[in-house]
């Protein structure tokens, strides 16, 4: 069996971005079964959604709070590379579900070992809801990976308006806000909205286009639908800054969103 290898930190963020997108235009306090998350220009790391034999669903708003609180210990190790890693999910101390990133090669030998994992404790403050403790293990799980599709009624045109933002503060703050967009009912819609929760030295708005007075009009699912674009423009284009995306449904301007330093 080979070790797993480094894990890209593009796609790391734009893996993250895909699960939460998909987990977030869904119920944010309904269920969610064992599933993995990939994309199709990112087959690599899947991201791995697990629960003990005890369960059989996890609650979506965990497996949300869990991606962020994972993404942020990655980052505070300030290592050169991100590496794979398994995280266990607590709740008043009782297991509940674990969350696996990693490249495995081949997938089908370490599938179904997320519950042998041995692994060294290391615990995160908690956050958004949850008392989740993150942890680190020496194993991890891989099954058939979640294909991200782009839903093509949805398309975002990015502008940048001058240096400012760093990549890992821009991908990073973008996750951020996608995460708290994930909260309300997707279906919600919203003239303004600011995150309550962002810290650091970026900024983010959204508003909806004043004009719209049928639909479609600017909902969370949209949101979440085009800052999974936008992680995936920038990445692509490997350019970050501040930037201004005019979000467009069925070729119709419906809102924008800005990230901004402060």
């Amino acid at each position: 069996m080979q070790f797993p290898r480094p894990m890209s930190e593009s796609a790391t963020f734009i893996n993250i971005a895909h699960a939460i997108k998909q987990l977030g235009q869904g119920d944010y306090q309904g269920e969610v079964l064992p599933q993995d998350f990939a994309t199709a220009r990112y087959p690599e790391p899947v991201i791995a959604v697990r629960v003990p034999p005890s369960r059989r669903t996890l609650k979506r708003q965990y497996v949300i709070s869990a991606l962020i609180l994972a993404m942020m210990h990655m980052l505070s190790l300030e290592q050169p590379t991100l590496l794979w890693s398994h995280y266990t999910l607590l709740w008043h101390g009782q297991e509940i579900g674990g969350l696996a990133f990693g490249i495995f090669s081949p997938p089908a030998l370490l599938a179904g070992m997320a519950q042998n994992a041995t692994s060294a404790q290391k615990r995160a403050e908690p956050k958004m809801n949850s008392d989740i403790v993150s942890q680190e293990s020496n194993q991890a799980v891989a099954t058939t990976s979640t294909t991200g599709v782009t839903n093509n009624r949805c398309s975002v045109a990015i502008t940048y308006l001058g240096p400012g933002l760093e990549k890992t503060d821009l991908l990073s703050t973008l996750i951020l806000v996608m995460a708290q967009a994930a909260v309300p009912p997707s279906s919600d819609r919203f003239a303004n909205w600011v995150p309550d929760f962002l810290e650091g030295h970026t900024r983010f708005l959204a508003s909806a286009a004043a004009q719209r007075t049928t639909p479609p009009y600017m909902t969370y699912y949209w949101l979440l639908d085009a800052l999974e674009q936008t992680a995936d423009y920038l990445v692509d284009h490997n350019r970050y800054g501040d930037v201004r995306m005019v979000i467009n449904v069925d070729g119709r301007p419906i809102g924008q969103g800005l990230f901004r330093h402060r």
